[in-house]
């Protein structure tokens, strides 16, 4: 974030040599503005407090033997240190930080003012456009701020489903694609999917509403993700459909560990339910699992493997598991 200081602060300089300005107009420019600047962002307090210590003996020759320099030189060092004390604070609203900033920017160009005999009315010029870009390079701050905090909750919302916050099918399809080829590879152990629908959900739809649909929706999809959480193996879990779920299990676990975990999951919700006004929603489900294998070239072969055992559970009365003979 400090290059969008001295981004804005490359156009500040420039402005100075319109005036005619010497050198150590440029230089304190650079100075303070970035000083004030970081003492608004830095976090560590110690490194903050260490960084401030260094300027003022890298001023030494400037201040030494002359006390009121010293003074005020430790003075301005101070408002500093106090302004980083009470970033999260002054960064909370706009027109504080702007109060601040500005306050701090007269102060300090009274002091350069002082130090190097420049004249009132150019100084006070000078101040108000530092002023100026100091504002637009912390509006620029907030724009990328805005930017990388919408990007992020993009990219959260590619990756997760809107309804119940587990991973999505576009996610599902990525890390489905990714584990099949490092396992082709030999890069990766054995990894499994496992196909899961929530059995009579269309029941559920048309007896208790839409809105309970999406409630149980939800309600299994935080219980198995817990669940899952728990397992001896990486299972990531995804919604794949209306009421269609799927489990990525990795690191080699077996066929019959893998059974086992999905078959242990269906006992589990035997103690779980629902509520929708007074009546307990009861929830099973169905599942397919099957092991990707070294000729599984596509995803969609290893799909339908589990989408067949899927099938399978259901035809055979549903609240069962089936896998690969």
């Amino acid at each position: 974030m400090a290059r969008c200081w001295l981004c804005v602060d490359h156009y500040f300089i420039r402005m100075l040599r319109l005036f005619g300005t010497t050198y150590t107009w440029t230089a304190n420019a650079l100075r303070d503005g970035t000083l004030i600047y970081i003492s608004t962002k830095f976090k560590n307090r110690h490194a903050f407090l260490t960084l401030m210590a260094l300027v003022l003996v890298s001023f030494y020759p400037y201040w030494h033997g002359n006390w009121w320099a010293l003074t005020a030189f430790i003075g301005t060092l101070g408002l500093l240190i106090l302004i980083n004390y009470f970033r999260e604070w002054i960064r909370a609203k706009q027109w504080r930080l702007f109060i601040v900033t500005s306050g701090v920017s007269l102060i300090f160009w009274l002091f350069n003012m002082y130090a190097y005999q420049y004249k009132l009315a150019e100084t006070l010029s000078i101040t108000a456009c530092f002023i100026v870009v100091m504002e637009i390079a912390y509006l620029y701050d907030r724009l990328l701020i805005y930017r990388k905090k919408r990007t992020r909750e993009l990219l959260y919302d590619t990756q997760h489903d809107a309804l119940t916050g587990v991973h999505s099918v576009k996610k599902f399809s990525s890390d489905f694609t990714r584990y099949r080829q490092l396992l082709l590879t030999g890069q990766s152990s054995a990894v499994h999917l496992v196909m899961i629908d929530i059995d009579h959900f269309k029941q559920i739809n048309d007896t208790h509403g839409h809105l309970v649909g999406d409630e149980v929706l939800r309600a299994f999809a935080q219980h198995c993700d817990a669940y899952l959480d728990q397992a001896l193996f990486p299972c990531n879990l995804y919604r794949t459909g209306g009421e269609e779920f799927s489990i990525i299990v990795t690191d080699g676990a077996s066929d019959a560990q893998v059974k086992e975990i999905v078959e242990n999951y269906c006992q589990a919700l035997k103690n779980f339910s629902v509520q929708s006004g007074k009546q307990q929603i009861q929830i099973t489900i169905s599942a397919g699992i099957t092991q990707i294998q070294g000729d599984d070239i596509h995803n969609n072969a290893v799909i339908e493997r589990a989408d067949t055992h899927l099938y399978e559970a259901k035809r055979a009365g549903r609240n069962r598991v089936f896998a690969d003979e």
